[in-house]
Formats: C-alpha cells, structure tokens, sequence
C-alpha cells in the first residue's frame, strides 16, 4: 500500500541561530499546523490561533479543514502537557488528514531517555499517516534520541561547546562545517547524505 508519507526534520542550533525562524519559513503556507508553543512565540503570528486549555486543543483538532493553532500550556507539569499534546497531533493526522507538528526545545520536555509516550508514538507511527514534524532544540544531547534515531533530515545551525561535536555526530557531517556555521547559517543535510548549505535573510 502506497502512502504520502511526513518527514520528521530535527532541527538544531543555539540561541538566536535561526532555527525558529526557518521552521516558521517551511510553515507559513501551510492549512494545518500544529505547534507545541513554549515560549508563546507562534501564537502572536498572523494566522495562527492560540490555544491554551487542553479542553479548547482537543476540541480544535475534532475539526476537519484548514487550522493554525499554537497551544500555550497553561498546566503545571509540562512534560505531561507536551504528552497530551503529541496525543492531540497524532488523533488530528490520522483522523483528520495530514498536518504539520512544530515540537518547540524539545530539551525542556523530553530526556536522552526514550521519549515520552504519546510524543514516542507520534515519533514511530505519524510520518506513514501523513503528519510532518518539526522537532526544534538547542541541546539534542539533553533531548530524546527517537527523534534523532528517525529523523529524516537535519537542519543544522550555529551550535555552541559540547553541541558541536555531538550534532555533528549525529547528522554525519564533517565537525568542521559544523564549527565553521555562522549565525543566520544552516547545513540541511537528509539521511541519504544529500546536502543543502544557506543563510536566512531579513525580508524587507
């Protein structure tokens, strides 16, 4: 059986380097986006709604057709939170048809351990039902190796001390480039070794 299958893109990178920035780029035409908004950045874009109780997240992605939604937690654990809301994205793509997921420092809810259960599951099974997802973290070594382990591209950015060395690893790509990365500058590279190096430019 053929499928339209997602991509899950790991995206990495120190403060500031860009990364948010290029995730919003790959984004910003797409009809079903669902982000993970920890620091309530995406929910003050024009077109996307803020959601902020998991009654309100649930009953959004029940919906079918377009829908740009940031859920801000408002909850006191948020690991628990994220969970729910990796439970929430994969009910939407599998339900509702494809969408996008923006998992936001992925460090802050996750560990080097397996991932969490419900973001686990979303890791393993979303991408053959058609959900794409952004996994973005400053420190993947502090961050769940699923994501890693599945990924079916890297986007790289500036990183910082032991980052270097251990994105560097796990992408394939040679220390130096990595080293070398500017800020604003990305290296994309897929796991059949395809490269792509480019810079983000302020829009007029």
């Amino acid at each position: 059986m053929q499928t339209d299958d997602g991509r899950l893109v790991v995206v990495s990178g120190a403060s500031r380097s860009g990364k948010t920035a290029w995730v919003r780029r790959q984004v910003e035409k797409l009809p079903r986006v669902l982000v993970w908004d920890i620091e309530a950045q995406w929910c003050e874009l024009r077109g996307f709604r803020k959601v902020s109780t998991r009654a309100e997240l649930f009953e959004a992605v029940q919906k079918p057709g377009p829908a740009r939604l940031a859920y801000v937690s408002g909850g006191d654990d948020l690991r628990d939170e994220f969970n729910y809301w990796a439970a929430c994205v994969m009910l939407w793509g599998r339900y509702r048809g494809g969408c996008v997921a923006v998992a936001e420092e992925l460090a802050d809810v996750s560990t080097p351990a397996k991932a969490p259960q419900e973001w686990g599951i979303l890791l393993r099974r979303g991408l053959k039902r058609g959900i794409s997802i952004y996994a973005i973290s400053q420190r993947w070594a502090e961050a769940d190796k699923t994501a890693i382990g599945n990924a079916s591209e890297f986007v790289v950015f500036r990183a910082a001390g032991d980052d270097v060395q251990y994105i560097a690893r796990k992408s394939r790509l040679p220390l130096e480039q990595v080293e070398a990365l500017a800020p604003l500058e990305f290296i994309r590279v897929s796991v059949t070794g395809e490269t792509e190096r480019g810079a983000l430019k302020f829009r007029a």
